[in-house]
């Protein structure tokens, strides 16, 4: 588990790539691509993203720093044993899933 900076203007996940990390957003803002949808986040909640990674699969989104950002990169692992079972967890699964059900139609 590391603590990264990315500038503004720059990719942390690209759709298509391996998924190899979960990334945490501490500070910042990032924008979300998915499909034809964006999503804006920033630091004020427990954000994350990357949970392809999770199940082996690519990343489905494409992240890029809005502004200079901070995020924590931890492995799969690391983050199933330090916050999957935590509020930080929950929150990061129900932001993707709430992310993936606008994209497909259902809310």
């Amino acid at each position: 588990m590391e603590t990264m900076e990315f500038e503004s203007g720059q990719d942390i996940t690209k759709d298509g790539e391996k998924g190899e990390y979960v990334y945490i957003l501490k500070s910042g803002r990032v924008k979300i691509t998915l499909g034809l949808y964006e999503f804006v986040v920033d630091g004020g909640g427990p954000e994350v993203f990357g949970l392809e990674s999770l199940v082996g699969e690519n990343y489905t989104e494409t992240c890029t720093a809005l502004e200079n950002s901070k995020v924590i990169r931890c492995s799969s692992s690391e983050f199933m044993e330090i916050y999957g079972k935590t509020e930080v967890g929950k929150k990061a699964l129900e932001s993707f899933m709430r992310r993936t059900a606008k994209v497909l139609g259902w809310i």
